[in-house]
């Protein structure tokens, strides 16, 4: 730090212009604290047995890890100030030479350190620094320009709004804090808030982000609201008595475990690594046996872009994770395949390492897993997703409508997102949070067919459920009271289960129709028949989701007006049954849309709503 610098900030105390506090008292996330020379204290995330253990001659890469150890990953510092400034004195440390040898390819020459100190200040992102010398000042502005009352002006220390401020500690190396300075009058430190427990890799650790911040766990961490204990380890692997010492430092109220992608690049052979992965995960029950514990299969990679070692076993590491996680039963398993769109520009090295996007996708699809529905009554579920839907667009009235019916099963329904799972490899969604959305669906529906109500999730849902056939569709809404009329002439009734194979017999597209549901709607008198002399000439019914469809007129009735009369009193049962009558109708389809505006009905655009399909 230059002199002049540390002499000036001193003669602001002294002179009671600025405040200045021990940053040890305002750490987060990490495990120790260490004494060193000159007043420095060092954050450790690791326990001094985990990094013996972790440089002995049983790791895979000894030297490498004590390196590694030594980074400040997802510690934090987290304090309440009045100030507009602060400025935090730092030693930091050289840049492991295991990290230079995977930033160098992606820096190409650039200047940039892809790490350094960043800061979140009310929820507000701060632009990532990195001090051009070892001891150093890092000096964050706290106000929000955007909230000035007139442009360049700022209130002064002392009378401006309180600010909440988290700084991030680099990723990719470790270092000493000593002091923080404020231009206020206090700095008080945050509580303890609940402890996300995070052990993993280099991907985990934050390799290449650019920003502590942003690597997944330290996102997944604001997401939720907890502290983050950032156990992720360049190169590492399941390595058992990695965790010695550890649980008496920490009291985490969830674990995820994101392990195995390094077995690809190096040779390693089935059971050794299967006796690897059991024993560490019998660790961590032991350790945590009560705590929700998230273990996630390897993220897709590129192999072409970086093909796996030849003589690797990393193919059946995903099998084993899964076939150890299943007699825990606090943990979960996590499908690492879903957790990122198999979209090479989501890779900042171009094959394996998340861009701050990518490690987003990571963290939101997470935290969808962590907060989803599974514990949830589905009573409660369908009431909040009905809330949820009250004020939102026209176009979501298919959702609502099956919810209202009690069709389906709701897979979640929070913070403006709602998902439901139809049946018959259909879902519906809708959200208002586009990240979310993309999140919830990659994570919770394997559905062939997904309705999409919010049409600016399409584009990264077509990729991330790898649907590409879109179908747009207008829905047709009876909004009215009043029964339609239907002819005396036109003999309308309820068909039950024996006609069956006639329907599916007459019906135009016979292959989008599961038997069982047609069944179980015969059975509920959803089908309603057209007869002449006592002869079925025709039939509606209902789509899974509750929309009025499946109509069809047998060839010799066309014409003479079977259709309305069919669609009419369909719409009549809907009313009597004290439902919303609806249809889907898709684009292009003149003639159904024609009918409909006949019949009173109220026609949305095709591009507020369409269908993703695996198959036209």
């Amino acid at each position: 730090m230059p002199a002049d610098t540390r002499e000036a900030l001193e003669h602001g105390v002294a002179q009671g212009q600025l405040i200045c506090v021990a940053a040890a008292r305002l750490l987060h996330g990490c495990v120790r604290v260490a004494d060193e020379a000159g007043g420095w204290k060092r954050p450790w995330r690791f326990s001094s047995d985990q990094v013996r253990t972790m440089g002995s001659c049983l790791a895979w890469h000894p030297g490498l890890f004590r390196q590694m150890a030594r980074c400040t990953a997802g510690i934090t510092l987290e304090f309440d100030t009045d100030s507009t400034e602060i400025a935090l004195e730092v030693l930091l440390d050289e840049e492991p030479s295991g990290t230079r040898a995977v930033l160098d390819p992606i820096r190409e020459g650039a200047d940039d350190p892809l790490d350094g100190f960043s800061a979140t200040v009310d929820g507000r992102h701060l632009a990532c620094v990195m001090p051009s010398t070892r001891e150093a000042i890092v000096r964050f502005e706290l106000d929000d320009p955007s909230q000035a009352p007139l442009p360049g002006l700022v209130m002064l220390p002392g009378f401006g709004d309180t600010h909440h401020v988290r700084v991030w500690l680099p990723a990719l190396r470790g270092c000493a804090v000593r002091n923080v300075w404020g231009n206020g009058t206090y700095i008080t430190e945050a509580p303890s808030r609940d402890q996300l427990l995070v052990i993993g890799d280099s991907i985990a650790q934050g390799f290449v982000t650019g920003d502590p911040a942003l690597a997944w766990p330290s996102q997944l961490s604001e997401r939720l609201g907890f502290d983050l204990v950032n156990q992720g380890l360049g190169g590492q692997v399941f390595q058992p008595g990695t965790l010695f010492g550890l649980a008496s430092l920490v009291n985490p109220s969830v674990v995820v475990v994101a392990l195995g992608e390094n077995y690809r690049y190096e040779p390693c052979r089935n059971r050794p690594t299967a006796r690897d992965i059991r024993t560490y995960l019998m660790e961590v029950t032991r350790l945590w046996p009560e705590v929700p514990t998230y273990v996630c299969t390897p993220l897709w990679h590129d192999e072409q872009a970086w093909p796996s070692h030849k003589m690797s076993c990393w193919e059946r590491v995903p099998s084993m994770i899964e076939a150890n996680v299943a007699v825990h039963d606090q943990m979960v398993p996590v499908d690492g395949m879903r957790l990122i769109d198999h979209d090479p520009s989501v890779l900042a090295d171009g094959y394996e390492h998340p861009t701050a996007e990518g490690a987003a996708q990571v963290a939101n699809r997470l935290a969808v897993i962590m907060q989803g529905a599974a514990d949830r009554d589905e009573t409660a579920l369908r009431a909040d997703a009905l809330r949820m839907l009250e004020n939102a667009p026209d176009c979501t009235l298919p959702l609502a409508e099956a919810l209202r019916r009690g069709i389906g099963t709701t897979l979640y329904a929070q913070d403006g997102c709602v998902l439901l799972d139809i049946g018959n490899d259909q879902a519906f969604i809708w959200a208002s949070d586009l990240d979310l959305g993309h999140a919830v669906a990659s994570m919770l529906t394997d559905a062939l067919t997904v309705g999409i109500l919010e049409p600016a999730l399409t584009d990264g849902l077509e990729r991330s459920l790898d649907l590409h056939v879109r179908e747009p569709f207008h829905t047709a809404v009876y909004r009215r009271k009043a029964h339609l009329r239907v002819a005396k002439t036109k003999d309308i009734r309820v068909l039950d289960e024996s006609y069956a194979d006639t329907v599916l017999e007459h019906y135009s597209h016979p292959q989008y129709v599961n038997p069982d549901l047609l069944l179980a709607a015969l059975g509920r008198g959803d089908f309603l028949g057209a007869f002449e002399s006592d002869e079925l000439v025709g039939f509606i019914g209902e789509h899974p989701e509750g929309a009025i469809g499946l109509l069809e007129v047998f060839e010799g009735y066309q014409g003479k007006g079977w259709g309305r009369a069919l669609e009419a009193s369909k719409i009549n049962q809907s009313l009597d049954r004290g439902q919303t009558p609806w249809l889907e109708v898709f684009a292009g389809n003149e003639a159904s849309l024609a009918l409909q505006r006949k019949l009173g009905l109220t026609v949305s655009s095709a591009d507020e709503q369409l269908f993703l399909c695996k198959h036209e």
